[in-house]
């Protein structure tokens, strides 16, 4: 019998890169390889693929940067290390900061040569010309903003920009490197992301505290006074993500991510005269995800993003003239490509391509768009990408008419007459968006890698894009406000009423499961729809959004400003959406078993939103499991702590859902279940439609199957 195509231990021993960046000579790329949890810093010569690790010991390295000489300094297990090469053309790290009180975090070198970074949240320079480390006048503690860095240096080594909480309130701050504080904002408001167009001015971004409106601001240097407002976005549905802005050689435009025209797309913008110009227009994102930015190459002339302009479901390289607006594609293989960065020369864009058969890996290409080539792997050897489950893209009927988009992972063969286990799987952040094949961020990534593993299994999977998910446009992303854990919710529940009109999925063994956001619907589903749904897996979700809500205002800033922008305003404001937000409302009237998963060290969803799921239970005698790892953070870590977690959540699928897994996807046989109905709903064309119309004849069931391209695995036999 042959191997499958993929299993748990393929499954966990795939390898994940981050935070990719060119060195100074534009001959080696750094990065951060993640393998199973053991997160070290990597450097690849572009010209051979030869990998040399940079990094020694088994601390994970948490940041790096290059020197513009040449030279790596890495955050690792609380100590800042400096990296040179050795006569042998090795790597020697040298030791500059090391505290077990104060670990840190966050590197970044000034083109000049000093080093800063931040330690118990405080901010450092250490300058090995002098030597000297001393700390820089920032007030409060510096905190980075979500997926943002907390220290800018200024081009010309002049200054840094720090983000800082004080009191409950975040500001931005700006120093020399001698320790003079030159300015500091003052507001209720999140100032950031911030980017420097030449040493004495500052562009950042200030949106509202309720999530509405962001105003882009511009601070001259060295007079200060007040940041003069030079753009203003208004969004009374919410705010999207805060992309930051790029700036031109010039040092007077930069390039913004707006979505005026109900798009993500580029815009100029000239800070001395406020006008705002169209990069790119038209039907399509043209981001790769909420925080993937555009580049400006180093001549100034090209921007380089990624966009799914050609297929909602993928992302593709372009470049976009600065001045003419003409378009070109760099990359057209197919997959999904995204995060370009330029070499320092301006002639090659490395960048992450994923694709059906194998996860996120770093691809470089000539500015031309010819010699596209890998650097890096992520797939293990053994695995068999050719005969992995192949997504087909489907649209199930929302509420109000809306088309909500996703995709189906059912296993290749299928046995006439059988019917398989379904999960709905929710994928969490919000703003994030499940692909055809495997998306570009890791934790996505990796449950897409599940996914195809318990196809393997004999389970059929639905990965359903919720309204709030990028890569749909505004109205698709606005679709959550005034109603989160709500609407989104019913997107799911949907999905899950849907998989079972399929003729080969057992109508009585559906379930749901996600990580974070994933998670919170997961509980909401459960809770206010009890009868669609046989079992619930819940990872690390919400379950009392208020006290969530009380703790993201101190320790998770951005986030409660987001979630503020969708519920339209403070509880006393809103107090029903907030109500609806919180599952334990609906505990009473759960039926459905409840196994919850969660980290005792989990930095964005307390650990105490797991004792209040197991108090409020226990009190209504539901049936329920909890499983706790100490230690471990949102997305766990560690490749054993996910051994164990999936096969406790197989284990459940087995318990619940009175399931036995067989190898190949051929699955024991199925309890009698009732006869699936006559018709299913599939999208005539392969574009997902994404606003309310009118509805849609629906097809009979083989009709269907053949339109998921299944009908001939299935072997044309339905009930």
């Amino acid at each position: 019998m042959s191997r499958p195509a993929i299993t748990l231990d393929d499954v966990l021993a795939i390898q994940f890169t981050s935070a990719h960046a060119w060195s100074p000579d534009g001959q080696e790329v750094g990065y951060i390889n993640d393998d199973g949890g053991h997160y070290t810093l990597r450097v690849v010569q572009v010209s051979t693929g030869t990998i040399t690790q940079v990094s020694r010991g088994d601390a994970p390295v948490d940041a790096f940067a290059w020197g513009p000489d040449g030279r790596l300094a890495y955050a690792q297990g609380g100590r800042i290390v400096v990296a040179s090469r050795d006569a042998a053309g090795g790597w020697r790290g040298r030791e500059v900061y090391a505290s077990t009180s104060q670990p840190a975090s966050g590197v970044a070198w000034s083109p000049q040569g000093p080093l800063a970074f931040v330690a118990g949240q405080r901010l450092w320079l250490w300058d090995d010309a002098v030597p000297a480390l001393r700390e820089l006048p920032v007030p409060g503690r510096v905190r980075a903003l979500h997926h943002q860095p907390a220290v800018v240096w200024a081009p010309d080594g002049s200054a840094l920009a720090a983000t800082f909480e004080e009191d409950g309130r975040w500001d931005l701050a700006v120093v020399t490197p001698a320790g003079a504080l030159l300015w500091r904002s003052r507001t209720e408001n999140l100032e950031g992301p911030a980017t420097w167009l030449r040493g004495d001015r500052l562009l950042f971004a200030r949106p509202s505290v309720a999530y509405t409106a962001r105003e882009w601001c511009v601070l001259d240097l060295p007079g200060g006074g007040a940041p003069r407002i030079v753009h203003r976005e208004d969004e009374p549905e919410g705010l999207g993500a805060p992309f930051a802005a790029q700036a031109l050689p010039d040092g007077r435009r930069a390039v913004l991510v707006l979505r005026h025209e109900g798009w993500w797309h580029l815009y100029l913008l000239d800070v001395d005269t406020g006008a705002l110009r169209a990069l790119t227009r038209g039907v399509g994102e043209d981001v790769g995800h909420a925080y993937d930015h555009p580049r400006v190459s180093p001549d100034g002339r090209e921007v380089a993003f990624a966009s799914n302009r050609i297929d909602l479901g993928l992302r593709h390289l372009f470049c976009v003239d600065v001045d003419s607006g003409r378009l070109r594609q760099v990359v057209t293989a197919h997959g999904t490509s995204v995060e370009p960065e330029w070499s320092p020369a301006g002639d090659r864009l490395v960048f992450k391509h994923s694709t059906v058969e194998h996860a996120p890996e770093l691809w470089v290409v000539d500015r031309d768009g010819s010699r596209l080539r890998r650097l890096t792997r992520s797939m293990p050897d053994g695995c068999d990408p050719a005969r992995f489950a192949r997504p087909r893209l489907v649209d199930t009927p929302g509420p109000g008419g809306w088309q909500i988009p996703g995709y189906l992972l059912a296993p290749r063969t299928l046995v006439p007459g059988r019917r398989y286990p379904a999960l709905v799987y929710v994928h969490g952040g919000g703003m994030r968006q499940m692909r055809e094949g495997f998306p570009p961020l890791e934790a996505y990534a990796f449950f897409y890698a599940v996914s195809l593993w318990l196809a393997e299994l004999g389970v059929v999977s639905y990965l359903v894009n919720y309204r709030g998910s990028i890569g749909y446009g505004k109205a698709f992303e606005q679709g959550n406000a005034g109603g989160l854990a709500t609407v989104e919710c019913e997107d799911c529940v949907r999905a899950g009423e849907w998989l079972k009109t399929l003729p080969f999925v057992d109508a009585a063994r559906v379930g749901i499961w996600g990580l974070s956001y994933g998670g919170w619907l997961t509980l909401a589903a459960l809770t206010r729809f009890p009868e669609t749904f046989a079992l619930g897996v819940n990872i690390a979700g919400i379950w009392d959004f208020d006290r969530w809500m009380a703790w993201a205002k101190g320790a998770f800033r951005p986030a409660y400003d987001y979630f503020l922008g969708r519920t339209r305003g403070e509880r006393e404001q809103r107090p029903e959406v907030w109500r609806q937000a919180s599952p334990r409302h609906w505990v009473a009237q759960m039926r459905a078993p409840l196994v919850n998963f969660h980290g005792t060290r989990d930095e964005a969803v307390p650990f105490e939103q797991l004792d209040l799921i197991v108090a409020d239970c226990v009190a209504h005698g539901k049936v329920f499991e909890t499983h706790y790892y100490p230690g471990e953070t949102h997305l766990f870590t560690h490749r054993a702590t996910w051994r164990d977690a999936l096969g406790k959540v197989l284990r459940a699928l087995q318990d619940y859902l009175e399931w036995s897994p067989a190898p190949h996807g051929v699955a024991a046989p199925a309890p009698e279940a009732a006869p699936a109905p006559e018709a299913v709903h599939v999208p005539a064309s392969g574009a997902a439609r994404l606003h309310a119309e009118a509805p849609v004849e629906e097809p009979a069931a083989v009709e269907a199957l053949d339109a998921l391209g299944l009908q001939a695995e299935y072997g044309g036999e339905v009930s």
